[in-house]
Parts: C-alpha cells; sequence; structure tokens
C-alpha cells in the first residue's frame, strides 16, 4: 500500500498538533496504533470513514478515546486497557509501540506523573544527534517522538526519531511535513 495518500488525507482539522506527531510515526516508523480524544460526534465520523477508505482499525470507547490501529483487536484492546484501573503504563506503551525501556521507565514512576515527567525533561540537556529525542514539541506538533524518553540520551528513543526524520527527507515537498522542516536545518553535532 502506498502511505503517502492516506497520510495526505488525514483529516488534520480534526486532530490537535500532536497526534499529528502520532500519525506521522504510524506510517514513518510503522506504529502499530494512535489513541486520540475527538470531540466532535461528526469528527468521530470523518476520522471512521477515512479509517474505512484505508482499511485501518477504528475503535471508540464511552468517552469519545479513539483508536486507530492496523487491526480491530489491537485497537479494542488498547482501549479496554486504557480504561483499567489497574497499572498498564508499561502495557499500553508497548501496544503503541514506544521503546520498552522507555515503557518500563514511564511504568516505575506511574501514569499519574507523566505530567511531571514531561515538565521535567523539558529541562534535561539533549546533546548533539539527542536533541532529536528533545519531546518539548510535542504539544505543538513539532516533536521527532510520540512519548517520553527515558533518559536524554535514549538510543531507541534516537533511531526512532531518526527513522522520522528520514522520512521527512523523503517527503520534504509535501505540506504535511512543514512543522518539522526546522529539524532539517537544525545543526546536530556535538557540542
Amino acid at each position: 500500500m502506498n502511505i503517502l495518500p492516506a497520510l495526505y488525507s488525514l483529516p488534520r482539522e480534526i486532530l490537535s498538533p500532536s497526534t499529528n506527531v502520532d500519525f506521522l510515526y504510524f506510517f514513518a516508523c510503522n506504529k502499530p496504533a494512535v489513541r486520540v480524544r475527538i470531540q466532535q460526534r461528526n469528527d468521530l465520523v470523518k476520522l471512521a470513514d477515512w479509517c474505512g477508505e484505508y482499511g485501518f482499525a477504528f475503535q471508540v470507547d464511552d468517552e469519545n478515546y479513539v483508536c486507530v490501529a492496523r487491526d480491530i483487536e489491537l485497537a479494542r484492546m488498547i482501549l479496554l486497557l486504557d480504561g483499567s484501573a489497574e497499572p498498564h503504563e508499561s502495557t499500553l506503551g508497548s501496544l503503541l509501540g514506544y521503546p520498552p525501556c522507555c515503557c518500563n521507565f514511564i511504568s516505575n514512576i506511574g501514569e499519574a506523573n507523566i505530567d511531571t515527567l514531561a515538565a521535567e525533561a523539558a529541562t534535561w540537556s539533549f546533546v548533539g544527534r539527542f536533541r532529536l529525542i528533545n519531546p518539548t514539541g510535542y504539544i505543538e506538533g513539532k516533536s521527532l517522538i510520540c512519548h517520553l524518553p527515558c533518559s536524554p540520551k535514549c538510543m531507541a528513543s534516537l533511531h526512532l526519531a531518526e527513522r522520522a526524520l528520514n522520512f521527512i527527507k523523503a517527503n520534504i515537498h509535501e505540506q504535511f511535513f512543514s512543522p518539522w522542516l526546522f529539524w532539517l536545518k537544525t545543526n546536530l553535532e556535538v557540542e
């Protein structure tokens, strides 16, 4: 399947900028699933129609959390697990395609502390090529990773960020990738 038509026709107007990072990974890094909250009923229909057109699984829960996945069982499992009161950070992160080291790190700090960790990660020193894994641009849709790295030197996160950047480079002239073009001008040499 040529993935570019699916990516370009993604109904971005209904998605938050951060969700675009998740979909970049869905296509560039073969991320198994994307989980997002959609508020409007009409927007749910738009995303469901897009999934149907391109053969992706679509599931929604009672709180309008949506899972777009490569198969329906995975989508169901992700939403079921996400709604569980039991600790599920490591398993959910794994199902969403995050590196095992980062999933375990989040599991150790707990889901309730993710926002605190995100604020702490914003103060980390990402040096040289590891600047690619700085998650601080995620909310604005400019990050090259869609998860919190376990450290400012996480090799698994760097590998994913480099795959995403290579995908962007290969499609540099497409409008979808404009939020990430500054990465192509960023000096990533060791400081």
